[in-house]
């Protein structure tokens, strides 16, 4: 097992795959900051980018399903937020999603079984519990994302693979894409608003959503690393709003457009990550939305 030195003290080796998106970004932040660790990213940048390199990390280009010859480490911890992350467009993207999050991150599993990493946690969907637990086969993406999950399971089980899986919620906050079919709401609103232009809100527009801040995100992930085993850690905000809600805090324009709206809101249950972990969400997005519009 080959690990990292910094003389005569020993490091932690914890890779982050997708480190250079919006939320991986600051996961490295946390983990950097923590200062145990060498942390390393795995990023094919399909959706990343260099502009979201921290100082400190060491960043690697190439597709998960290259994981065991791009790592020859054995981290202590892998992180796995490197796939396809967006659900209109995964209609399209069908064989993308697929090569990303199947091919990719079945290779992620065998690579931590193989090398008999120290934990693996895993970056899940809220999408799967969408609409009575059906959520699974309303889009590719969110298919590809609930397969994974019963992947990681199952290698728990098999395998004894030690392992966590949480549930993202919609992260918003700095270094959002806010252009392109992979923008993310808050920051697509906010550019849109900077320009004076009109905000487009898929009908109806009631579809409800946890907007949770990224870095409160990041902060949850880093505790299911360090202190969470198993399925079921959900990160969300207690709080949740409707698009039409989101449009009308920036103020300005709106109008509604067709297109897909996406799941309903879903409500985890997110007093495990509360219990276990001291794990809250303390940014709300209508704070956030405030500031951004005094910018």
């Amino acid at each position: 097992m080959e690990r990292v030195t910094d003389g005569a003290s020993r490091r932690r080796v914890v890779l982050v795959t997708g480190g250079a998106g919006h939320v991986g970004s600051h996961l490295i932040e946390e983990l950097l900051a923590a200062g145990d660790a060498h942390v390393i990213s795995l990023d094919n940048y399909s959706n990343g980018s260099r502009d979201n390199h921290i100082d400190g990390a060491e960043y690697r280009f190439g597709h998960t399903k290259d994981i065991d010859t791009l790592v020859p480490e054995t981290p202590d911890v892998v992180y796995h937020l490197g796939e396809y992350a967006r659900i209109a467009p995964s209609f399209e993207d069908v064989a993308t999603v697929y090569d990303f999050n199947i091919v990719g991150t079945f290779a992620v599993a065998e690579f931590c079984r193989a090398r008999g990493v120290g934990k693996l946690v895993y970056a899940a969907s809220s999408t799967r519990f969408a609409i009575e637990g059906d959520g699974r086969h309303q889009n590719p993406y969110s298919f590809t994302k609930a397969t994974n999950v019963d992947l990681i399971n199952d290698y728990g089980r098999w395998y004894g693979l030690p392992y966590a899986i949480c549930y993202f919620y919609n992260a918003f906050g700095p270094r959002e894409v806010g252009d392109g079919k992979y923008a993310t709401l808050i920051a697509k609103f906010a550019a849109l608003h900077a320009r004076g232009e009109t905000l487009p809100v898929v009908a109806p527009g009631t579809q409800r959503r946890a907007f949770t801040y990224v870095k409160d995100l990041a902060r949850g992930i880093h505790l299911v690393g360090e202190k969470g085993l198993g399925d079921g850690f959900a990160l969300r905000a207690e709080r949740s709003y409707s698009v039409l809600d989101i449009a009308k805090a920036f103020g300005g324009r709106y109008e509604l457009v067709d297109g897909y709206p996406g799941r309903d809101d879903v409500a985890d249950d997110p007093r495990r990550a509360r219990d276990e972990l001291g794990w809250r969400a303390t940014v709300d997005v209508m704070e956030y939305i405030a500031a951004v519009r005094e910018r």
